[in-house]
């Protein structure tokens, strides 16, 4: 665990509502230990927690009621844990977050105990990370709600995450004059008036592989809407909200799934009043995704062919949905060269397109991708057998794509099929896949989780800066995971 995971755990159990069980706040006895010496270090006397021994900690990760946690707890300790509690609820909370720089002065400043005692107040409690932010380090295990609202604006950091119950707000720093003028704000109340909208940034949520229509992923559908509830809350534009869609919406091509895919898709346009792009999976054209004899079956669904180019204005981005699924037995995929001119000469009529960024995005992957170490590897994966079924999945014609592409001097492919999240710069070409935004192929341990991607893009300078990959645990077995990749 690094500093802001421990940070992220002292809010979760300060400030979460929800029964959260030690067994999803702290990384195993271990991460106990690493806790108790950084409360150590910050003052914090807690003995409900200090007093957890091994024994005491490894019964209550297996409580499945918050009375048998309380029950091993000495009473006294609860009581003084709880007033803690309410004290510290009734409070502003700060958390100073650091950036990468270490040219930026604030920075040694930030990371000093100094802020704090210049700071700190019977209104006011600030917690800071005594190092700076590692660029190699961008995984956050268990992140508190309002830790996640500031993750997303990483790209203005050095800041103030500050926040008093539901109400939260991210203020950029550079001089101490600015963290004079939050203290001012917090003083008189003022802090939470107005919200940031940012009138630069763009953000684009891609999802993949959701196969509605089993009912395993309806069951998956509920749980990424409450995942997508919280995400969309947090991530404040001017702009439309954009979703990406890369491929398999449907299990198989029927009139029921159907009616499911589009039903969600209208969800994510209205509740979410976002704009909704996608592509064919092959489960979305052939039944269960499978053609062993390369013909194809009668139930491709008509509503969703749509156009191969599409326009933002706003953000300069063409996108282009590339149809991987025109051949290829088994799951494999097939572009083929007639669709790539027929591309050809859809972008040859816009005007001006040295202005735009181009954006590709297709089912099939282009490359071998490989899971998040965390995450549990199959054990077919292991042995040979893996690498045929990994080939029956693959795109026949991958490199003439690729040369296809770089032709066109494309930076960004977004693709699915393999129920893996996946970043990779390739010679220049950044690749991402989104995992199954409904569940499947990402465990670990007792763990299930559903996945997708943020993107953020900013106007300013025509480029994606970061990408969020979203890990959320069906099971509730584990916390929500936050991978960070910088273009």
């Amino acid at each position: 665990m690094n500093e802001y995971d421990l940070i992220n755990c002292y809010l979760n159990l300060i400030f979460d509502d929800s029964i959260t069980y030690f067994n999803r706040i702290l990384d195993g006895y271990h991460g106990l230990c690493q806790f108790k010496e950084w409360m150590r270090k910050r003052n914090i006397n807690l003995n409900a927690i200090e007093n957890i021994d091994y024994d005491t900690f490894m019964a209550i990760s297996k409580a499945k009621r918050i009375d048998q946690i309380t029950e091993r707890i000495d009473p006294r300790h609860l009581q003084e844990l709880i007033d803690y509690i309410n004290i510290e609820r009734d409070k502003y909370q700060i958390v100073v977050l650091s950036s990468f720089d270490y040219n930026e002065s604030i920075n040694i400043y930030l990371t000093s105990k100094q802020i704090i005692k210049d700071f700190s107040n019977d209104k006011v409690s600030i917690i800071n990370c005594h190092s700076l932010l590692e660029k190699d380090d961008l995984t956050f295990y268990g992140p508190f709600k309002h830790f996640v609202s500031a993750l997303y604006q990483i790209d203005r950091w050095p800041g103030l995450l500050i926040f008093k119950g539901e109400d939260c707000s991210f203020v950029p720093v550079y001089t101490i004059k600015d963290i004079q003028e939050v203290m001012f704000k917090i003083n008189h109340d003022t802090v939470f008036s107005s919200k940031y909208l940012s009138p630069y940034d763009s953000y684009f949520v891609q999802l993949s592989d959701l196969h509605l229509g089993s009912k395993r992923k309806n069951q998956g559908r509920l749980a990424l809407e409450e995942s997508l509830d919280e995400t969309c809350k947090q991530l404040r534009s001017y702009y439309q909200l954009k979703f990406l869609i890369t491929g398999d919406l449907m299990n198989s091509p029927n009139r029921k799934n159907m009616y499911e895919a589009s039903g969600f898709m209208k969800l994510l346009k209205n509740k979410y009043s976002g704009d909704v792009s996608f592509i064919l999976g092959n489960h979305d054209v052939i039944v269960n995704g499978f053609n062993v004899f390369k013909r194809q079956k009668s139930k491709v669904i008509a509503f969703l062919l749509n156009e191969s180019i599409k326009v933002f204005e706003e953000e300069k981005i063409i996108l282009i949905k590339i149809d991987s699924t025109v051949e290829g037995n088994l799951a494999r995929g097939k572009v083929g060269q007639k669709q790539l001119s027929d591309i050809d000469e859809e972008l040859e009529n816009i005007p001006n397109l040295q202005e735009y960024t181009l954006v590709a995005m297709l089912h099939h992957h282009l490359f071998r991708i490989t899971r998040d170490e965390f995450l549990k590897q199959r054990w077919r994966e292991k042995v040979f057998v893996g690498k045929i079924m990994d080939s029956s999945k693959a795109l026949v014609d991958s490199q003439e794509l690729v040369w296809w592409l770089r032709k066109h001097q494309i930076q960004y492919v977004l693709h699915g099929h393999k129920h893996l999240p996946f970043f990779n710069n390739h010679d220049g070409m950044y690749v991402i896949a989104a995992g199954s935004s409904c569940g499947s192929g990402a465990k670990e341990s007792d763990s299930r989780y559903l996945s997708y991607n943020v993107l953020k893009y900013s106007h300013r300078y025509k480029c994606f800066k970061y990408c969020f990959i979203v890990y959320d645990d069906m099971t509730l077995q584990d916390r929500q995971r936050i991978i960070v990749n910088m273009f």
